[in-house]
């Protein structure tokens, strides 16, 4: 029986070993899997980032054309009946403006529909826009439903685990050992079996329950 208690904790003990190396494995490869994922999260919101303040840009030369052609057309409608010459030239101005704005639209990559307000100025919300583009953002998406940082810690874990089991079923060879070697008396010699024997199944019922029903 001794005998058979000391085989079983011996091979338990490389079993635990060899299972905790694989869980370290486990753990590293899913940490490098988390920095890759954070590290592209990040360059797709600097990306986003970027768009925005493009378009931030590009909106205030949009709305100084805008504005400069709403201008001129207002003063050539006030001197179209007084001074004809004068309200055609200042059409003509506010056309190229208005030209040259629109020619800005195509630019504007992170919004649409910019268009000048009734206060002369360009409605553009940003953290709006930054929302939007996230959520349009398929591969960002999908990064933020990636597991690989709950995964690397799950993996530790077990590989913490597993080493106190490992050192509980060393503990247990090291009672059953002295058990085997001691010419103590009997009833002492019992007493370390049955120490090592409750530790052998201490370690075989936690292995049990981090390794099947964790």
């Amino acid at each position: 029986m001794l005998a058979l208690l000391i085989g079983f904790a011996s091979v338990f003990s490389a079993v635990l070993a060899w299972r905790a190396s694989l869980a370290s494995i486990d753990a590293s490869h899913h940490e490098s899997l988390a920095v890759q994922e954070a590290a592209r999260s990040n360059q797709l919101e600097r990306l986003i980032e970027g768009t925005v303040a493009q378009d931030e840009r590009f909106v205030v030369v949009f709305q100084e054309h805008s504005r400069a052609a709403r201008e001129l057309s207002a003063q050539a409608a006030a001197l179209r009946e007084s001074n004809p010459e004068s309200a055609d030239i200042l059409d003509l101005e506010a056309q190229a403006h208005l030209a040259l704005a629109r020619a800005m639209q195509p630019f504007f990559l992170g919004a649409g529909g910019i268009e000048l307000g009734d206060g002369g100025t360009v409605g553009y919300d940003r953290e709006f826009v930054i929302q939007s583009l996230r959520d349009a953002d398929a591969e960002l998406d999908e990064l933020s439903l990636q597991r690989s940082s709950e995964l690397a810690q799950r993996a530790d874990v077990r590989m913490l685990n597993l080493i106190g089991i490992e050192a509980i079923i060393i503990a247990a060879l090291f009672f059953l050992t002295i058990a085997q070697v001691s010419r103590a008396q009997l009833r002492v010699r019992q007493v370390f079996v049955g120490i090592g024997g409750v530790l052998v199944l201490l370690g075989t019922l936690s292995f049990v329950v981090v390794e099947v029903l964790a």
